[in-house]
């Protein structure tokens, strides 16, 4: 029977490899420090495919024809797609495996367990899988990731608690693959955070703002619009960073961008494992609180039902204004602590996990701090890309 062997989860902004220079240097550096500790989990685990929740910003699927819950079945899925080429500042694309044998396995276990779930073919995969995959580093060359989509930008979305059952009938299907197969969980995204795709509860409909409503037309009817506007996603980057530098969405609005208490409580009943909690979110508290990116945390809520509502460590809580995120990471495995560097990865851990209570209401770190000075300092360049 299949093995599950790691679980992580964490936040998939774009900023953070296609302008990572805004951010505060430290805050910049506790995230990727953050990301390859995660990276470092899957590679220790050793898996032979990933379970991935995802949801797609509009590579693949629009609004005139919108699964809930998708599972794509093919031998390789690519990424980026073409118009996250130039934002994200990868000039190569990247082939993922993706074992239709056993991404078939899941579809029949899921339809079987009650879940009409959508067939897809092959997709292409933005930030939600390219920003963490080239931060984190992975060394599992010939691991299979099968993306399975969740519906997070086009109301009407599903209840939190059919999340948690997904995540739940997810392992169930992982548990019953043949010859030991070892498995991953993975989840990308949120927490809060507002970002520029049109939303009717948020900008309105139709939108006022000129961009949004070029927004509006592509999120509707998909890749036609990047004919007449193939630059439309460096637009989206140039209108984030305005957003980011003007706290507002829509731009010339007054909404913040990140809610870092509401992140903080949400990761507080995900990390004590608080499946009545996460059950009960809904649509209307995660929209207010969290704004309409937030949804995403629908992702993080089918990952814990995964893991049968297990404790998760918080590896770091960063609200990241110039990326417009609350950036999150967490593990569901402990880390290991047998060199310098992983050591200090684990003392990183613990101290946010114990001050970051004080960092979202306002009180300073001391002098000597890891959470004040940051931790690791040196440069990186991951994945050949040049530190900005």
């Amino acid at each position: 029977m299949g093995k599950i062997v790691a679980a992580v989860g964490l936040s998939h902004a774009p900023g953070a490899i296609g302008f990572p220079e805004t951010a505060k240097p430290d805050a910049r550096q506790r995230t990727e420090d953050a990301t390859r500790a995660l990276g470092k989990t899957l590679t220790d685990a050793k898996p032979d495919v990933i379970f991935a929740f995802l949801d797609d910003h509009f590579e693949n699927f629009y609004r005139n024809h919108m699964p809930t819950i998708a599972v794509s079945i093919a031998d390789q899925h690519v990424g980026p797609a073409d118009q996250w080429m130039e934002p994200l500042h990868i000039d190569k694309k990247t082939y993922f495996p993706g074992n239709p044998k056993v991404a078939e396995h899941l579809i029949e276990s899921l339809v079987g367990q009650g879940f009409d779930v959508s067939r897809t073919g092959p997709v292409e995969y933005g930030n939600n899988l390219l920003m963490p995959w080239i931060l984190m580093e992975p060394k599992l060359p010939n691991v299979s990731i099968i993306p399975i989509f969740l519906n997070v930008f086009t109301p009407p979305l599903m209840k939190y608690s059919r999340a948690y059952a997904l995540g739940e009938a997810c392992r169930k299907a992982a548990e019953s693959l043949p010859d030991d197969t070892r498995v991953a969980f993975l989840c990308t995204g949120g927490l809060s955070h507002w970002p520029p795709y049109w939303n009717p509860h948020q900008a309105g409909d139709p939108p006022q703002d000129e961009f949004l409503k070029l927004m509006k037309e592509y999120q509707t009817v998909g890749k036609s619009v990047l004919e007449r506007v193939p630059d439309l996603f460096v637009k989206f980057d140039d209108y984030e960073v305005e957003m980011a530098a003007k706290n507002e969405y829509p731009l010339n609005s007054k909404h913040p961008l990140v809610n870092a208490e509401w992140d903080q409580k949400f990761m507080d009943h995900f990390c004590a494992g608080d499946k009545k909690w996460l059950q009960e979110l809904t649509y209307e508290e995660v929209e207010e609180e969290a704004g309409h990116g937030g949804h995403e945390v629908l992702n993080w809520v089918a990952l814990s039902g995964a893991m049968g509502g297990s404790k998760a460590k918080l590896l770091l809580y960063e609200p990241v204004m110039e990326w417009i995120c609350g950036m999150t990471y967490a593990d569901f495995q402990f880390l290991p602590s047998l060199s310098s560097s992983s050591s200090k990865a684990v003392i990183f851990e613990s101290i946010r996990v114990d001050r970051i209570a004080q960092r979202v209401i306002g009180v300073p770190a001391k002098d000597g701090d890891p959470l004040k000075d940051g931790l690791a300092k040196e440069e990186t360049q991951p994945h050949g890309r040049k530190k900005q």
